[in-house]
């Protein structure tokens, strides 16, 4: 059960946030008018592209899924933590940009977890419960 959970919600988190960041990293590059503001949004349109791979590793159930989930982790954290600093001007504080960090963190470790209990060999238990043999 908990494979089959991890495999829908890692599908659907891979594909939105694969092709919304490809899409957005392209129709916004030209918006960005700072350095910080280029860099969040190549970093978009990075994630998108690491979602994407991963996305399709994973329904290939090639390894490497997991390690493109890493990348992908590692630039949804930075793209969260650094959006409201470039965005919101004087506005923006750095618990804000912390705790956006540390969100965007736990959902990336979150997803790296669901791709690697997709991917590991089933367990002697998953095993002999998927065989359908019910006494």
């Amino acid at each position: 059960m908990a494979r089959k959970a991890a495999w829908i919600l890692s599908i659907l988190v891979l594909a939105n946030t694969g092709f919304l960041g490809v899409y957005n990293g392209l129709t916004e590059l030209s918006d960005a008018h700072t350095l910080l503001q280029r860099s969040v949004t190549v970093g978009v349109l990075v994630y998108g592209v690491f979602g994407l791979g991963a996305l399709v590793a994973l329904i290939a159930r090639h390894t490497s899924a997991v390690w493109l989930t890493v990348a992908w982790a590692v630039v949804v954290t930075y793209v969260a933590s650094m959006a409201s600093i470039a965005y919101a001007g004087d506005e923006a504080t750095v618990g804000g940009a912390i705790a956006a960090g540390v969100g965007a963190g736990v959902i990336g470790v979150g997803m790296i977890w669901c791709v690697w209990t997709i991917l590991r060999p089933a367990s002697l238990h998953d095993r002999v419960h998927a065989s359908g043999d019910t006494r």
